[in-house]
């Protein structure tokens, strides 16, 4: 019967609820919903509050009232601390067991507090419809769309071309709408521009991350191996791309400084019109640096090799899956589509670029490939003072660069030479050495005489060159036809 009534009084057995403090153990009624541990640690912070609380409270009562019977007092203070005592267990009590809860709120308030601020300014984009049932219509359309999108997004299992094909229906199906129905019939024309932007703040503030992930996991190799590329190619000047840009002249480089940042500011906008901006303020300071160093209309013509020299310069985050999302995705205009295929085209030609494209040999190219140094060719001038006879320095720049290109050679020849001394000296100990060792073991072989030594041999040669040198220095000395 004991055993029993003390089971049922203090069970520590699991009851089926977990601790209020959410450390993970089961709690236990006795002990306020809390587990062993929890309860201890509360007990003993609020234990310590309360003292400090009763320290200042009998210093000031000491202070401020006069003292009283030793009955009456030490009633008084028990009643006192019993019932102070009892506050603090139960707030701290109370707050640690709510804290879990207030976090959670706190969060889904924050977030539906951003939620509301990015639907505000979404809605934006349709602040200068003149009709309240299209406006209406068009959100209820894009919020029925992006709710069932939402959960696509989230579904792993949902491959990413799903994806792309639902949300270009859903922008065909969006933009016939518009053209076809009444309500749309008092709108401006460029309705569709600003549905646009209200369809990709929704939609793109939810799912970017989920939609770009997997394009970039898919395109990781590409986006490494054109980073590689520019990397490599870090050499490549304004005059080998024959671009119209002289970064010496007075506010180009910083304007081509804001063209670099503009590019690298792609990879961090989180809808395709945003990107699609990124690139046209790039086109607008480039086009500013082409007229400051020209002053010539622009053109396809000079536009491109600029650009080129830009995106090498800015080498940008994940270029690839960044002209993927937006090839996918995006609904630029026609001029934001042809500076969006400027790029592509940019990339590709980064991609394939040679020697030939810059007017280099292909041992120049592949001299600066490998990062080894390249004497002055016609890209950087051998004299910076004028000379009236051009063909001499013509011929001596030739010269000096066979002569470069010698010297390299011969510096490969000799990296040659000791690696086969190397090798052959090798062989003759790994030879010798096999042949003592047979000889040891079947005596009655003839012996043959060992390999000589490499280095004994060279030395002789040395020397028997050097006693023929000798000998023609003389011959020179007394031959006759000096007499």
């Amino acid at each position: 019967m004991l055993k029993s009534h003390f089971t049922s009084t203090v069970n520590t057995r699991p009851d089926g609820e977990l601790c209020r403090n959410a450390c993970g153990f089961y709690g236990n009624k006795i002990w306020d919903g809390f587990c062993s541990k929890c309860y201890r640690e509360v007990y003993q912070q609020a234990k310590q509050i309360q003292e400090a609380y009763d320290g200042i409270v009998n210093t000031s009562t000491s202070d401020s009232t006069p003292p009283s019977s030793p009955i009456s007092s030490n009633s008084n203070e028990k009643r006192r601390s019993n019932i102070s005592m009892r506050n603090p267990i139960r707030q701290m009590v109370h707050r640690a067991g709510s804290l879990r809860s207030t976090s959670n709120s706190v969060i889904s308030a924050l977030l539906n507090e951003q939620q509301t601020l990015e639907n505000e300014a979404a809605s934006k984009h349709l602040d200068l419809m003149t009709t309240d049932d299209a406006r209406i219509d068009i959100k209820s359309q894009v919020k029925t769309f992006a709710t069932n999108f939402q959960k696509k997004c989230s579904n792993k299992n949902i491959h990413i071309d799903t994806l792309i094909q639902d949300y270009g229906t859903f922008k065909d199906t969006i933009k016939k709408r518009i053209q076809t129905n009444s309500i749309y019939r008092d709108e401006s024309e460029d309705l569709i521009h600003r549905v646009r932007d209200y369809v990709e703040k929704i939609i793109f503030s939810k799912n970017y991350s989920l939609i770009f992930n997997r394009i970039a996991t898919e395109c990781e190799e590409q986006d490494l191996s054109i980073q590689n590329r520019i990397s490599s190619l870090h050499w490549v000047t304004p005059t080998m791309l024959d671009a119209v840009l002289n970064e010496n002249t007075s506010n180009v480089g910083e304007t081509l400084y804001k063209a670099i940042n503009a590019l690298i500011e792609l990879d961090s906008k989180t809808t395709p019109q945003g990107k699609i901006l990124s690139i046209m303020e790039c086109k607008l300071f480039i086009e500013e640096a082409l007229r400051t160093c020209s002053g010539i209309t622009i053109n396809a013509d000079c536009f491109l090799p600029a650009l080129i020299y830009v995106v090498l310069k800015a080498k940008p985050p994940r270029l690839h899956s960044n002209i993927e999302f937006l090839s996918q995705f995006s609904q630029p205009s026609g001029e934001q589509l042809y500076y969006l295929a400027n790029l592509d085209s940019a990339v590709r030609f980064i991609e394939l670029l040679q020697a030939e494209h810059l007017g280099l040999s292909a041992n120049d190219f592949s001299l600066y490939m490998r990062g080894e140094p390249i004497l002055p060719s016609r890209f950087v001038p051998l004299f910076d003072y004028p000379l009236e006879n051009n063909s001499s320095i013509e011929q001596l720049r030739k010269i000096t660069i066979d002569f470069s290109e010698i010297e390299h050679r011969s510096g490969k020849v000799d990296e040659n030479i000791q690696d086969f001394k190397k090798r052959l000296t090798q062989l003759v100990t790994d030879t010798n050495e096999l042949l003592n060792g047979s000889y040891k073991r079947y005596s009655y072989f003839e012996q043959i005489p060992q390999l000589a030594n490499i280095d004994t041999i060279d030395q002789s040669i040395t020397e028997k060159n050097q006693h023929l040198s000798e000998q023609q220095q003389e011959e020179t000395k007394t031959d006759p036809s000096d007499i």
